[in-house]
């Protein structure tokens, strides 16, 4: 796709759908959310600019309703699983060496992307996780994964430069970041 002007996100469109409560069942307890994004090429032509997908893990809920939170990983998948050991101990607690704040809400994955080349390289991706992250996940421990050939799961394909100005800190032999959002991030973008 060739555009005169540069394109610029302008909105994204989520979508979630939970089951009506009493969540009788663990896998109820993370909701997969999809954000459709739009740009805009010029003062009328908007077009469509990808799709980011995440994961909503209801932990405060979890908590409350005295379930155990690696089951409700464990319900979902095995990438949650494996966030969940790289996150936190045997007790259940983050792991001390992390230094995450203990005041996070719930968790949020960044999980999916799937944005052409001319959205991505003028600053699509970072703007559109940075704006799933203010609308989904404020007071939430955001969590995602590299892309590793070692790694069983498939990770998120994004620069060095990406990955810092999201804030992620890497989790040492694992293929998980968190972001820790009760800190500021001394690299993010400054949204204009």
């Amino acid at each position: 796709m060739y555009f005169d002007e540069e394109p610029f996100l302008s909105a994204i469109d989520f979508h979630v759908s939970a089951p009506i409560v009493p969540w009788e069942a663990d896998e109820f307890y993370v909701q997969e959310i999809t954000g459709k994004l739009s740009a805009m090429v010029n003062d009328r032509e908007g077009v469509k600019a990808g799709t980011i997908e995440l994961l909503k893990i209801q932990a405060v809920e979890v908590e409350n309703n005295h379930l155990d939170l690696l089951d409700v990983c464990d319900a979902h998948s095995d990438y949650l699983v494996a966030m969940y050991h790289a996150i936190f101990d045997e007790e259940g607690e983050t792991k001390r060496e992390l230094e995450i704040e203990p005041s996070w809400n719930d968790i949020l994955v960044l999980w999916k992307f799937d944005i052409p080349e001319e959205f991505r390289k003028v600053g699509a991706i970072v703007r559109a996780f940075e704006t799933a992250i203010k609308v989904w996940g404020s007071t939430d421990l955001v969590i995602a994964s590299f892309d590793k050939e070692e790694s069983d799961f498939i990770g998120l394909a994004l620069t060095v430069d990406e990955w810092r100005q999201l804030g992620f800190q890497r989790i040492a032999g694992t293929p998980f970041a968190f972001r820790d959002n009760c800190c500021i991030n001394p690299y993010g973008i400054k949204i204009e």
